[in-house]
């Protein structure tokens, strides 16, 4: 769809744009400071509404965290329905402020539009040192993929829309928790070590996104399989056939540039595929600088990050899936 604007004559001051397909865009102001700018809103994921105010804005915070960038301010943008409670409008907008303030992040204003589908989010600008902006274009052969949070997501939330009956309470709130949090840490620990290339694992799933990594890189990853974290309850709600649609969606458009396993079930696949909301970071991390990474993560975070896969020399496909 944004095909044709590649036509347009390009400002040489734009330093990242819809061209690799990454997180945010990037306009250099001068040789040290650069403008990151982002934009991301959806539909209820969740019956709470602060805490779908939180995630919301986590999960458009999080896209100024995958360039290396320090977010500053944000504008809300949101539609809500005419017979939406006022005091369910004011806990979704508090939710978003509770998690800018988190990240440091002033909201100043925004815009709202009536709709029959509530729908929040934030346009987020921050500033990232010109020249250190992070890609998902320089992953490099012999990069190892560190992913900061399971997968799973999509199938959990779809389960609390569609079928509640089946959703461990438990479960629910390990998924709420992590998309609730802020992808901070880890933006930390690629300025600090130098990391190059990253991308942070939404809408596309886990496979969508490695996929535009490696494309936009001119590279090929391997993935182990048993290596990918994912959260407590997915596998089973993929059982009873539980998962959005977007899953079929992204499995549909990515057949054709993985190499699946013939050993790799069906459920597997979709597994891979399931967009999430407010995931993890997927980072491309050289190996002599592995431990640091890790450790400085695990220190902070108080849990076990996993090596998932590795970055290749480009092959017929992006993606190859071993299942361990």
């Amino acid at each position: 769809m944004l095909s044709k604007l590649s036509s347009i004559e390009s400002d040489d001051n734009i330093l990242l744009d819809h061209k690799t397909g990454d997180d945010a865009a990037i306009y250099k102001i001068n040789s040290q400071i650069s403008l990151v700018l982002t934009l991301d809103f959806f539909a209820p994921i969740v019956d709470d509404g602060y805490t779908y105010g939180e995630i919301a804005a986590a999960n458009s915070l999080s896209d100024v965290y995958a360039v290396g960038g320090k977010p500053v301010v944000a504008l809300n943008i949101a539609a809500f329905p005419r017979n939406l409670p006022k005091e369910i409008i004011s806990s979704i907008l508090e939710g978003g402020f509770s998690k800018a303030k988190e990240a440091n992040t002033s909201i100043v204003g925004g815009h709202t539009i009536d709709d029959n589908e509530p729908k929040y989010g934030l346009a987020v600008t921050g500033f990232v040192k010109t020249g250190k902006q992070i890609t998902n274009a320089l992953a490099k052969t012999g990069d190892l993929l560190l992913l900061t949070k399971p997968i799973g997501t999509g199938i959990i939330t779809t389960a609390l829309k569609n079928h509640k009956n089946f959703l461990k309470q438990n479960d629910l709130n390990i998924a709420i928790d992590s998309m609730k949090k802020l992808n901070n840490l880890a933006c930390d620990v690629m300025n600090l070590y130098n990391i190059k290339s990253a991308t942070d694992i939404t809408g596309f799933g886990l496979l969508g996104h490695l996929d535009q990594m490696m494309k936009s890189s001119n590279k090929s990853a391997i993935i182990w399989n048993n290596k990918i974290p994912v959260f407590s309850g997915s596998k089973d709600l993929l059982k009873k056939d539980i998962y959005p649609a977007g899953t079929i969606r992204n499995l549909e458009y990515l057949e054709k540039y993985i190499d699946f396993p013939s050993n790799l079930s069906p459920l597997e696949k979709k597994l891979l595929a399931d967009p999430q909301t407010s995931g993890g970071m997927l980072m491309a991390v050289p190996e002599k600088t592995l431990n640091k990474v890790t450790d400085f993560l695990e220190n902070n975070d108080s849990k076990k990050i996993e090596v998932i896969g590795e970055v290749t020399e480009q092959k017929n496909y992006s993606i190859s899936i071993h299942k361990s």
